[in-house]
């Protein structure tokens, strides 16, 4: 092995990427679970009164299940797939593993590697970090597509591997650029 790098897990970044999605969770769960739970408590009282307090406590009490359970999830399982994943660089080949959940093993070969991608967001550069990634010709969609890359989870696609929130991601690039793409 020529050396290997792991992830870095900031816990703030995790919550502020997941923050639309759990408003959005909060006022559906509250509003669907909420809306259900108090029609039926609703039929099952014939003398209950609509204003009660009693109606409108499920939707604050799932709404609050979603609006604490959601960056729970989000924290914690972003945490432990961080903890597993390693990219070990080889000669000829990347290795990748990661998952705590479900775990993912991928191996790309550095002849099959069309083209090597940098990307550093704006909550990445503030924290020193950045993604590298590297495509090849399979076919697949780009990690971006999926709806969980921002929780930390899908760092495989059909198409390459992120090397996902690396610190010195400008050397660290150039290291893989150098190891993938030598120069004659």
């Amino acid at each position: 092995m020529t050396f290997s790098l792991r992830p870095v897990f900031i816990g703030w970044i995790t919550l502020l990427a997941q923050l639309p999605l759990q408003l959005f969770l909060t006022l559906w769960t509250a509003l669907f679970f909420g809306g259900i739970t108090s029609a039926l408590l609703l039929n099952f009282e014939d003398d209950f009164d609509p204003q009660s307090f009693f109606v409108s406590t499920p939707f604050g009490f799932f709404g609050a299940v979603a609006f604490f359970g959601v960056p729970f999830v989000a924290y914690f399982g972003k945490k432990l797939n961080y903890a597993r994943t390693e990219y070990r660089f080889f000669d000829d080949r990347l290795e990748f593993q990661a998952g705590f959940f479900s775990v993912s093993r991928k191996e790309v070969r550095y002849n099959d590697v069309k083209e090597i991608t940098l990307h550093k967001g704006l909550f990445q550069r503030m924290c020193g970090l950045g993604t590298v990634y590297l495509a090849t010709l399979a076919t697949g969609s780009s990690p971006q597509s999926s709806p969980f890359s921002a929780l930390g989870f899908g760092n495989v696609s059909a198409s390459g591997v992120s090397v996902r929130d690396v610190r010195d991601p400008d050397e660290e690039y150039e290291k893989i650029r150098r190891i993938v793409k030598p120069r004659p």
